[in-house]
């Protein structure tokens, strides 16, 4: 290795063990390692639903890379209030006397929105088209024609299945499809609580929310006998399926009181569900009560997996005592009381009408309360300014959101601006649950497009008034994706025939092991050391398979460092040779100046500074080639590269 890029290498390590550094715990040396106080449990389960961690961690992160970012052409002029959100936004700070960034250069908003909006960095020419531009519209003009588009739809797509868990492509390109035409929010829950299917010709794409949740409740994952059911805990199942809903579509984390009385257990911590019980959660349980799994499609009684389930509502119910021909018992809860629990709402205690079949009701009642689009604009909003309005997306308090009706002390509000959070869910809900125009209007606002870089000291009690752009470590398709991009050197994979460049144009990660496609989805021939590589890489990303719910973190690790400066999905098409962007730009007799700054544009959306060419050049000047290559591998492992901001 050379002794340059050794250097750099060094570097890079010791830059970004101070990021990590920086956003883990500070513990004195001396402290020993306390016994564990099991009375205090309840207090330690309480600080993981706060979501107090998560925004600070989104505070030091920015704090750290914020140095490292270039100075951009930031406006100091007095910030327009262009809609509703800054209205709220610096409405409050102006009233609570709290600074705030200047707006992000064009350079900045622009890698920013295309990350957010697309997860990918937009291409050299339509940097300069965008840089150049004198239009005063221009911000906005790009939202538009970003949201909507191909890229788009594989962006949230991804983020949907993610939070959804989901694994058959016939999900994923059902959610595609809904995003791309915008269709309403409601109409789209109301699809995925009420599907059923006995023919599997006609299976609708709904159904594939219920093949992961199978993962937890099924006890024995191969069978053959087809009259044996002992591989399905069916209120288990259900049970799951209630948890899922409550977590994704009312931002409810409910696993608490599905097992015990939340009183004695959450009230510390969420005086909402301290005051749930666990006949509460088997009331909204039996929503699905009759609906039951009857095997699979191939006649066999394997319940779940590869899309090919079936389903219908002849189950006698939820009865905790007697299940029919399945096995009640539960494995993964506390045992039930043996009684029969009828459908109601767990927010109302709304039932379904007379006459009317149980899940159709909850795909009416969920949708017209305000919860359901207060948890659905709180994702979106996490999504696209790092730190939502209540964190984390399912730890809802519903008894501490109304500042007109505040709790008693020392409990305070919960959201960071409730006032705001209100208005944004009125305004989806009187706008047909359109999630496009929650993205538009969040990111056409100026509270979206202010800087990470702030002036003066930074101080902790700015995190709640989203005084800044907070920094975002990349998630794992994005940051595959854009190393692809940037090096022009993407993947040549086919999913059903199509040539796919991208990792987020595969319907979930289970295609790069070769699985997840629903009979025929999977990627190519299967599995292959190059798509185990990019798994490994997207894991460092917190990338799983989906089996669970998403690993909600927003924190650089030595791991990342790692894989950016070691894996082959890097290191190869940083490469002078073969159809990467540095032998495309050697082979082309670019200039020195020419190719420095198509690999500024192309990786951090800007040109070098002139600082920045006058030391690139003197590390071309010792070997040409060699030069330009540990120039684009610097930097994609530069902090400017690493996160979105």
């Amino acid at each position: 290795m050379q002794r340059g890029k050794w250097i750099l290498m060094t570097t890079m390590v010791f830059l970004l063990s101070l990021v990590v550094s920086a956003q883990g715990p500070q513990t004195s040396p001396a402290q020993s390692t306390p016994q564990v106080d099991q009375d205090r449990m309840e207090a330690a389960h309480g600080k993981l639903l706060s979501g107090e961690d998560r925004a600070k961690d989104a505070s030091r992160l920015t704090e750290a890379v914020a140095p490292a970012l270039p100075a951009s052409a930031a406006s100091t002029a007095p910030i327009p209030r262009k809609n509703f959100i800054d209205e709220h936004i610096f409405g409050r700070m102006e009233r609570d006397k709290i600074p705030h960034a200047p707006l992000a250069g064009d350079d900045e908003f622009l890698r920013r929105a295309y990350l957010d909006a697309t997860g990918l960095l937009p291409t050299p020419d339509q940097v300069r088209s965008f840089l150049n531009d004198r239009d005063p519209n221009k911000r906005d003009k790009l939202i538009d024609t970003l949201i909507g588009t191909e890229e788009f739809t594989d962006q949230w797509a991804y983020h949907f299945g993610e939070l959804l868990r989901t694994r058959e492509a016939q999900f994923h390109l059902w959610t595609k499809q809904w995003l791309k035409v915008d269709r309403p929010y409601n109409e789209v829950f109301a699809d995925i609580v009420t599907p059923t299917t006995k023919n599997a010709k006609g299976f609708p794409t709904a159904l594939g929310l219920y093949d992961p949740i199978g993962y937890i409740a099924t006890r024995c994952g191969l069978w053959t006998d087809p009259d044996d059911y002992k591989g399905i805990n069916r209120l288990d199942w259900v049970d799951e399926i209630t948890s899922d809903i409550g977590r994704v579509f009312l931002g409810l984390s409910m696993d608490c009181f599905s097992c015990h009385n939340g009183a004695g257990h959450a009230d510390s911590f969420n005086m909402f569900l301290g005051s749930r019980k666990r006949t509460d959660f088997w009331q909204q349980a039996a929503f699905f009560g009759k609906m039951r799994n009857i095997g699979a499609s191939d006649g066999s009684a394997r319940n779940f997996y590869g899309g090919s389930s079936l389903f219908d509502d002849l189950a006698p119910g939820y009865n905790t005592g007697n299940d029919g021909g399945f096995y009640t018992p539960a494995e993964g809860r506390f045992p039930r009381d043996g009684r029969t629990y009828e459908p109601a709402f767990v927010l109302t205690g709304e039932k379904p009408k007379p006459g009317e079949e149980p899940r159709k009701a909850l795909a009416r009642i969920v949708p017209n309360h305000i919860q359901f689009a207060r948890a659905t604009v709180n994702i979106v909003w996490q999504k696209l300014m790092v730190i939502g309005l209540v964190e984390p997306y399912d730890g809802f308090d519903l008894m501490r959101l109304d500042p007109k009706n505040p709790p008693p002390k020392p409990w305070t509000i919960q959201p960071s601006n409730p006032e705001l959070l209100e208005a944004l869910a009125e305004d989806f809900r009187s706008h047909n649950y359109s999630i496009h125009r929650v993205i538009k209007n969040i990111m056409k606002s100026n509270a979206y497009q202010l800087s990470a870089s702030f002036p003066g000291e930074w101080k902790d009690a700015y995190v709640p008034y989203h005084a800044r752009r907070f920094a975002r470590v990349l998630t794992g398709p994005e940051a595959v994706d854009i190393v692809t991009q940037a090096t022009a050197a993407p993947f040549d994979w086919k999913l059903y025939g199509a040539d796919r460049q991208y990792v987020k144009e595969l319907t979930s990660p289970l295609n790069l092991k070769g699985e997840g496609g629903g009979g025929g989805g999977a990627l190519n021939a299967g599995p292959s050391p190059e798509k185990s590589l990019v798994f490994a890489f997207m894991q460092a990303y917190y990338q799983a398979e989906r089996a669970l719910p998403p690993v909600d973190k927003n924190i650089a690790s030595p791991v990342q460092a790692m894989m950016m400066m070691t894996s082959p999905v890097v290191t190869k098409r940083v490469a002078a040779q073969g159809n990467t962007r540095v032998a495309s730009l050697l082979k082309a007799g670019k200039s020195d100046e020419e190719i420095l700054e198509e690999l500024f544009l192309a990786s951090l959306t800007r040109r070098p500074t002139v600082d920045e060419v006058e030391v690139a050049k003197r590390v071309i000047a010792k070997d040409r080639m060699k030069g330009i290559e540990n120039i684009e591998w610097a930097l994609l492992n530069s902090s400017e590269f690493l996160v979105n901001h």
